[in-house]
């Protein structure tokens, strides 16, 4: 056997392995993670308040334009603003972990050529951060509706296995995006338009369909299509639960399950073997 082979062979059998690699690299997985909360001043008290006023602020404007002005608040003011509250920060989530996703390769640039770890650590950690808004952001929109007289049922621990399909659906996503940005220039632009068609094809501010059994605003025949759209689903899910106190459809969840898994298998997969060619690009 060459010496080349000797290597190429010795290179094969202490090679971790892509899963491995990300496990072995769990410090700088949560190095990241307080980089990004920081850099979003969520080590302090003023900068995790902002986190929460946020998100009121824009439901505020919401139900301005679309509850009063498009009457979609009609007949039950409180029920809207449960539902636009918990639409608004399903959105944000998955919304802001894309769009930072697209560019987290390439704004590390300096990293990426210095430093030898696992790429995939760069949108996974984007997620955490933005899972660490999400559930603040949840607390307040659950604290919202128990405020506004909404009645709480055991259903509501369903919060935690939707939170984390959801959390594991927006992590496949970035990934993905991120992969792609990493080798075109413009994906950051094609995220922040795709976003916008994505945010008005989501039922966060106007009924899609109505628990309570009122109609919405998609006609019958088409709304099998609509629901499609996994983050239809993810909030009609966390509705169920919160809002019109019920356990979320079984269909729905192996939906969204199958989607996240194969998403996230996806993403990891894309990254695993693009890992060594980034630096080529950047």
């Amino acid at each position: 056997m060459s010496n080349s082979s000797a290597l190429s062979d010795g290179r094969l059998k202490d090679d971790p392995g892509p899963v491995r690699r990300l496990l072995q690299r769990r410090e700088t997985l949560w190095f990241l993670v307080l980089s990004n909360l920081r850099a979003g001043h969520r080590d302090k008290l003023l900068g995790n308040l902002w986190n929460l006023l946020d998100p009121l602020l824009f439901m505020g404007v919401y139900y301005l334009v679309f509850g009063i002005g498009f009457r979609q608040a009609q007949g039950s003011p409180r029920d809207f603003v449960v539902y636009l509250a918990i639409g608004v920060t399903a959105w944000r989530f998955f919304g802001e972990s894309a769009s930072e996703s697209a560019n987290c390769i390439r704004s590390r640039r300096g990293l990426i050529h210095e430093i030898d770890f696992p790429k995939a650590l760069l949108p996974i950690s984007i997620c955490l951060s933005r899972l660490y808004d999400f559930c603040w952001a949840l607390l307040i929109a659950v604290g919202l509706a128990l405020w506004l007289g909404v009645e709480l049922t055991p259903s509501v621990v369903w919060l935690v296995p939707i939170v984390l399909l959801q959390a594991l659906f927006t992590t496949g996503f970035s990934l993905v995006v991120a992969h792609l940005g990493a080798f075109y220039a413009d994906m950051t632009n094609v995220v922040g338009v795709g976003m916008r068609v994505w945010f008005f094809s989501s039922p966060i501010f106007y009924f899609a369909r109505d628990g309570a059994g009122r109609p919405g605003i998609i006609p019958e025949e088409y709304l099998p299509y609509y629901m499609l759209n996994p983050l239809a689903r993810f909030m009609d899910a966390y509705r169920d639960v919160v809002l019109w106190a019920r356990a979320p459809d079984a269909y729905s969840l192996l939906y969204l399950a199958a989607v996240s898994v194969a998403l996230f298998v996806l993403g990891f997969l894309l990254f695993a073997r693009a890992d060594r060619s980034f630096a080529k690009y950047v």
